[in-house]
């Protein structure tokens, strides 16, 4: 049972690392639609990085980070969900910074939480189960990255939000249904 559990969240992460891994190679291309240039998209990376950095050191400061591990998995993997739906939306530079934002802040909740569950259910062997964790979530990206510039080259940008939206909610469901069936499991935690 405990392996069904490992598979679920390697193939949520793996989604969800699909899903980022789709616009990442052509962003610049998607700021500079919206009126942004070099700078911008330098800026709105780094504000990406910055905010996550922070939000989590906070964050998982506090003692509910840790009761709550689970929850926060489920609403950090829902903003992130959110701010890749925003991205329909983005007109302006200031919109695409606020989705930015956003996405930092599901990845600030969600990736401590991630990351201590996965351990949690590789306990038994950390090296091997980090290594396969990585690995599957590595070559996704690696696909995805090419799968959006092939979209994006024959599609268009909106086809690759949907797809986006699509892998992301997917990944999101998949997580929540870890989470409550790891609750039911474990109703005490």
């Amino acid at each position: 049972m405990q392996k069904k559990y490992l598979r679920l969240l390697i193939a949520s992460y793996s989604i969800s690392t699909f899903s980022q891994g789709i616009l990442a190679p052509i962003y610049a291309f998607f700021v500079e639609r919206i009126g942004g240039g070099i700078l911008e998209t330098s800026f709105a990376v780094a504000l990406f990085s910055i905010v996550t950095g922070v939000a989590t050191i906070l964050i998982y400061q506090t003692k509910s980070s840790r009761i709550y591990q689970r929850e926060f998995l489920c609403i950090g993997w829902f903003l992130w969900v959110m701010s890749v739906v925003m991205y329909f939306f983005v007109t302006n530079i200031y919109t695409l910074f606020l989705t930015e934002v956003l996405g930092a802040l599901g990845s600030a909740i969600s990736n401590p939480a991630y990351d201590a569950e996965y351990s949690k259910q590789t306990m038994h062997d950390l090296s091997g189960g980090w290594a396969m964790n990585e690995g599957v979530s590595t070559i996704f990206y690696g696909i995805a990255c090419l799968s959006g510039g092939v979209i994006a080259s024959y599609f268009g940008f909106t086809a690759l939000l949907v797809s986006m939206t699509i892998l992301a909610s997917l990944s999101f469901f998949m997580i929540l249904y870890y989470s409550l069936e790891e609750k039911s499991k474990n109703p005490c935690q």
